[in-house]
């Protein structure tokens, strides 16, 4: 796939803006990242995200990564619609890979869409990564809390999984093994800092509360 978009993007003339994440990072101290952080993933997924960006730079077209962390937003696939959403619908507890309480960065799908037109059409963003501006990091247990009051549902009551559970179950299943690879994500701080797209562009992240509104009335309607 990323060889047939730089052919066509070598065909036409055009700009490749590429979706990233935060994989190719790898852990950090801290768990903060900024745009100017090393990509020093030492897993499979994080190195494939590294060997792709570097393979775009050195194609010969102009091209712009674009990274946000994990998604909220209307249809977005992500912790809220994978795991709380489908508990508080059901009024049951949901079972959560993750530390409940470690702040972590969400984007919102909508900020990500803005962020690809906006620096797909600047020549100052090419050649480069960017950050997405994002809402202040939150707990997931902060995040399911402000959910479940914009849908007038009583709170999910989630359960926190060992991080041990997750990786024994990787022994079994492939799924798990995935998420395993990744799991550092979850059980510390994971905080994106876009202040460098912020300062560049003027680009702003939504209100979380407005993305959490918009969201559920979307599902609900």
């Amino acid at each position: 796939m990323q060889n047939a978009v730089i052919t066509a993007a070598k065909a036409n003339g055009a700009v490749l803006a590429i979706t990233g994440s935060m994989y190719a990072y790898g852990p950090q101290p801290g768990g903060v990242m900024n745009e100017y952080t090393l990509m020093a993933a030492t897993g499979p997924k994080g190195r494939l995200r590294k060997r792709l960006w570097e393979q775009a730079l050195s194609a010969g077209v102009h091209t712009v990564e674009v990274r946000g962390s994990d998604y909220i937003g209307r249809d977005s696939n992500g912790l809220y619609s994978i795991i709380i959403e489908p508990a508080m619908k059901a009024g049951r507890a949901a079972w959560v890979p993750a530390d409940l309480d470690a702040p972590h960065t969400f984007t919102f799908n909508g900020d990500m869409a803005q962020a690809l037109v906006t620096l797909g059409n600047d020549e100052r963003a090419w050649g480069q990564a960017w950050h997405v501006p994002s809402p202040p990091a939150i707990s997931i247990r902060e995040l399911a809390r402000r959910y479940a009051a914009a849908a007038g549902r009583p709170p999910v009551k989630l359960i926190p999984m060992p991080r041990a559970a997750m990786r024994t179950a990787g022994l079994f299943m492939p799924s798990a093994r995935e998420m395993a690879e990744m799991d550092y994500q979850w059980y510390s701080p994971f905080l994106m800092d876009a202040s460098k797209t912020a300062d560049t562009f003027g680009l702003t992240a939504t209100d979380l509360d407005i993305i959490i509104n918009n969201q559920v009335s979307a599902a609900e309607a």
